[in-house]
């Protein structure tokens, strides 16, 4: 009997150890988060990482509403900008899965309104386009649709008399990548192919099944005042926004609409991570989600933002890395020479300087979210790479 108990008691302390090591967390290095934030110009920052299993942890530093008190925190509300494009991609990859639209189909009779528009040339001439648009190409960003932030021509087109829902497009589909207004008209496929419109689609289909709860192109009332500050930063300092939005919003944009929260855009990264699954259902197929891991440019393009051959300023992040590809959702790492993602994970961003990246060999996702205006802010940029870095080491240390 005596000999049993010693058995089980042995038997009791070698698993409790072996569950101990199973569940023992990620430990991040905070001080250097600390100091660097200390040392910084940045009023607030939330960033966090999940594990495959779901598992959380955040780092918060700065009020919620500058000049505030409080913490940041995970369920604060964020304007995300292009971090929306992701989840319209993920909407129309739906549609896709269930035949009502497929990724090469001629877009023509669907969306007369988009495939009409002209081609701006390189000589300022209008001319009419001799490909069609896909679906694949929106996605990808191949379809010719830019920007006029990225684009000189864009900037100086003369509208006057134009009639069109877009600018010109800047070249046939399928030629170059190009960042720009493509998934704004992804958003609106959806709308038309579904009957519904964006707010509701991404809440029946996306963000109510994830409960990302805090997620809404129009913010219920009762979330209104987790909203955080936002604003603008020059020589001066910074110049804050209208925080709280006064008018509700009619037009429900897939390119760069929604508010959400830290927490619910690191929900949906972990369902993406794990193909697409979360408690309950899924969101998308297995092989759907392998396809938003894949290069989807064609003919080896990379991502071109047309950056100056002399560099960037001093100010500047250096988002993206130009060698890097992209999928129908998102860039894809693929600089042998980078130091802390794995090649094959994804990251984007959004223009307020909040950031992700996505590593399924890892098992890891991570957010980072400030709030304000220029984007690619170096300092807040350079953060984000350093908080990705100390995820990596840790897991490194495992």
């Amino acid at each position: 009997m005596k000999q049993l108990l010693f058995t089980l008691i042995i038997i009791s302390i070698l698993t409790g150890c072996k569950t101990e090591k199973q569940e023992s967390k990620v430990v991040i290095n905070e001080l250097p988060l600390k100091t660097y934030f200390q040392n910084s110009h940045l009023p607030a920052v939330i960033m966090g990482y999940s594990n495959r299993e779901g598992k959380m942890d955040w780092y918060a530093f700065g009020p919620s509403v500058w000049g505030g008190k409080d913490t940041i925190n995970e369920n604060n509300i964020f304007r995300i900008f292009s971090m929306t494009k992701a989840i319209g991609s993920v909407a129309a990859l739906q549609l896709v899965e269930k035949g009502l639209i497929g990724l090469d189909d001629p877009l023509d009779k669907l969306m007369p309104e988009m495939t009409s528009i002209p081609i701006l040339t390189s000589e300022g001439q209008l001319v009419k386009a001799n490909k069609t648009i896909t679906l694949r190409n929106l996605l990808t960003h191949t379809s010719g649709f830019g920007y006029d932030i990225f684009d000189e021509q864009l900037q100086k087109f003369d509208k006057t008399g134009w009639e069109y829902d877009d600018l010109p497009r800047l070249f046939e589909a399928g030629e170059k990548w190009h960042y720009g207004r493509s998934t704004d008209w992804v958003g609106r496929i959806v709308e038309k192919v579904s009957g519904q419109n964006l707010e509701d689609y991404f809440r029946e289909h996306i963000t109510g099944p994830l409960k990302m709860n805090s997620t809404w192109f129009n913010v219920p009332d009762k979330l209104k005042e987790n909203i955080v500050s936002w604003g603008t930063r020059d020589s001066t300092g910074f110049k804050e926004y209208p925080r709280i939005p006064t008018k509700p919003t009619t037009e429900f944009i897939a390119g760069e609409g929604l508010f959400g929260s830290p927490k619910d855009y690191l929900t949906f990264l972990n369902c993406i991570m794990n193909s697409g699954k979360y408690d309950g259902g899924q969101i998308l197929k297995s092989e759907t989600v392998d396809l938003m891991f894949k290069d989807a440019l064609p003919d080896g393009l990379t991502l071109n933002f047309g950056l100056p051959e002399e560099g960037l300023p001093e100010t500047i992040g250096h988002f993206p890395d130009e060698s890097d590809t992209y999928s129908l959702a998102w860039a894809i790492e693929n600089n042998s020479k980078e130091m802390v993602r794995t090649t094959g994970s994804i990251y984007w961003a959004g223009v307020a300087n909040s950031y992700y990246t996505l590593d399924r060999d890892k098992g890891m996702a991570i957010v980072y979210f400030t709030q304000f205006l220029p984007f690619n802010d170096k300092i807040s940029y350079d953060f984000y790479r350093l908080f990705e870095k100390e995820v990596y080491t840790s897991l490194n240390k495992k």
